[in-house]
């Protein structure tokens, strides 16, 4: 063979590879397929989840179609930046992600009027892991990395920063927010052609979870392309983050006609997984031309070219279909309803009381600070997700939320509950969780309340009965441990994984019933029920007229609500607590001449 021959074909070569990467703008299925080859795990993990799904869609499938609540997403977007000032360069300016967020929340309302209103709404949040109060934009110098400073975030497949190194840099916990990234380059593209961005379906470790895109795919302004500037990539991404696939999906290499056409002989298992939306060929869609044959089914191409999930020019992007619909809002109601209750979007509030200082402060040991790294997902009681910061590499491997109220569990001495915890990594792990009844600031041998076992990416629970004996109306101290080595104690230092510290308030019905002062034995004062999620009512006897007011304070001694009383005999309040936050508040009614108090607590 010639030489000029060679460089010929060496051409044509590297022109298809670039009309490739052209098209392949979004990386999730080459990441998805290789997910599953490293963790064969979350293949059957994926199986229950969308069997679960299916399964919620068909009972659930004629509400889908109706109008029914907005569900609404939290998002925290993480801006991967290599130094430059607040919006210059890859440090974009908030202007330029508030443009994104809207360009999202006109899609899934279908604001155009071409497709189907999602019912889905995207908002910053305003509440961080801490507890206080957030843009839901965080900023990070990345700069420091040599590998991202030269060629921005890797997939595997092309230069840069390997995925998990950069996203543990930066990170909040993903039961409780939706993360994205926002990056300099994708496997050293320079924010050319190539992959766009990529986000992971539900049920991803929390390792990898997210959405990541390169700033110039993000709004409408600023460092955006200009032919990428409406807001496709994002959308598309999202839907994936939501449960969608692309429209040509084959959800297995088998699942294929010899044309290399998806099967189509159960469109509920097969492809997309959405009956309205035609198996059809990636190569069939890179026009605006509905009236393009469908070499799949014969058939005009339709919306097909129309769809978010395809892979279409921007220009044609612009609907989602009824049954993407039903996936995604069936998504966020099972896989992750974990976000629609959030405290993400609700505004911080003060911190509570906290229990004695702990005796020892575990700290994660330079291997798992190095990035072999472990961590707890999901830290529950009784079905209260408490919160988690997930890795050890995030948060130095010791997460302290004792003064939080937000996170703290109420509880009743000799009452059972249960407890649960789920790791983030698919490596074999255990769990212990501790009580310190007495407050003493310790951990006893009788102060053991579980020991968990994990082969993987799966929870593990017990039911725990607190002693009677348990110091009450007091917060004392919960520390829940998790690592790939064996557990010792509770000041046990992991190698991996990492210590958690959260509060519980143990409650008694004599504190929330307590005569606090003669009055309430004169007047009958009656608060009930207690604990109160929604409505709390007041009611007490008073002989003659009687005129004051009803003013309720949080453990600060803030004001939070407040109304006049007036009446006779016997006197009645129903007072709406659906929007306070979780803890403990004192009522009180006062005149001139007296004041009679109780606690309730909100829950």
């Amino acid at each position: 063979m010639q030489p000029k021959f060679i460089n010929f074909i060496l051409l044509i070569f590297l022109a298809f590879i670039s009309t490739a990467q052209e098209h392949q703008k979004c990386a999730t299925d080459y990441l998805h397929k290789k997910q599953i080859e490293n963790n064969p795990q979350l293949q059957t993990k994926l199986q229950k989840n969308e069997a679960s799904l299916q399964k919620f869609i068909q009972n659930q499938y004629f509400n889908f179609r109706s109008t029914e609540e907005i569900l609404k997403v939290p998002i925290v977007v993480h801006i991967m930046h290599l130094g430059e000032a607040e919006g210059v360069g890859n440090n974009i300016s908030n202007a330029q992600i508030e443009s994104g967020i809207q360009q999202l929340n006109d899609a899934y309302r279908n604001v155009n009027g071409l497709g189907e209103d999602m019912g889905i709404e995207f908002a910053l949040a305003i509440q961080d892991p801490n507890g206080t109060s957030t843009t839901g934009i965080v900023r990070y110098d990345a700069s420091g990395e040599p590998e991202y400073d030269s060629d921005g975030i890797s997939t595997g497949s092309g230069a840069g920063l390997a995925e998990t190194d950069l996203k543990a840099l930066s990170k909040w916990p993903k039961d409780q927010y939706y993360n994205v990234w926002i990056v300099s380059e994708i496997n050293g593209n320079d924010g050319g052609f190539g992959t766009q961005g990529f986000a992971y379906l539900p049920g991803a470790s929390a390792i990898y979870d997210g959405t990541v895109i390169q700033n110039t795919s993000w709004g409408d302004q600023g460092t955006v392309n200009s032919w990428n500037n409406l807001g496709t990539t994002i959308i598309h991404e999202l839907g994936h983050g939501l449960g969608l696939y692309h429209t040509f999906n084959v959800y297995n290499e088998a699942d294929t006609t010899p044309s290399g056409c998806p099967l189509d002989t159960d469109c509920s298992t097969q492809g997309d997984f959405c009956c309205d939306t035609d198996p059809h060929l990636v190569s069939s869609s890179h026009s605006c031309d509905t009236a393009e044959i469908n070499q799949c089914t014969g058939t005009l191409l339709g919306n097909l070219v129309r769809n978010y999930m395809d892979y279409s020019g921007q220009e044609c992007q612009v609907l989602f279909t009824a049954d993407q619909k039903a996936r995604m809002r069936g998504t966020l109601l099972t896989t992750r309803k974990s976000l629609l209750i959030s405290r993400a979007l609700e505004e911080p509030i003060a911190a509570c009381e906290t229990p004695s200082v702990a005796s020892c402060v575990p700290q994660t040991q330079s291997d798992g600070l190095n990035g072999n790294y472990a961590g707890i997902e999901i830290f529950e009681i009784e079905n209260e997700i408490m919160n988690s910061s997930y890795t050890a590499y995030s948060d130095n491997g010791y997460l302290n939320k004792t003064s939080e109220c937000a996170v703290t569990a109420f509880l009743n001495p000799d009452s059972s509950y249960k407890v649960k915890i789920l790791p983030a990594g698919p490596n074999p792990s255990t769990s212990k969780v501790w009580i310190d009844y007495n407050n003493d600031g310790a951990f006893g041998s009788g102060e053991l309340i579980f020991e968990g076992s994990h082969s993987g990416e799966t929870s593990d629970s017990t039911t725990f009965t607190i002693p009677n004996t348990a110091v009450q109306n007091e917060f004392i101290r919960l520390r829940a441990t998790l690592d790939l080595s064996e557990i010792t104690g509770p000041c046990y230092e992991p190698r991996y994984g990492q210590a958690e510290d959260y509060s519980v308030y143990l409650y008694t019905p004599s504190e929330l019933t307590s005569q606090k002062d003669k009055y309430n034995t004169v007047h009958g004062l009656s608060v009930y029920p207690n604990p109160a999620e929604s409505n709390l009512f007041v009611h007490f006897d008073y002989s003659g007229s009687y005129e004051g007011h009803l003013l309720i304070r949080d453990l600060q001694g803030r004001l939070v609500n407040t109304s006049p009383i007036s009446g006779s005999q016997r006197i009645t309040k129903n007072i709406d607590v659906s929007g306070f936050q979780k803890g403990i508040y004192n009522l009180s009614i006062q005149n001139k001449k007296e004041i009679i108090t109780q606690n309730f607590i909100v829950k």
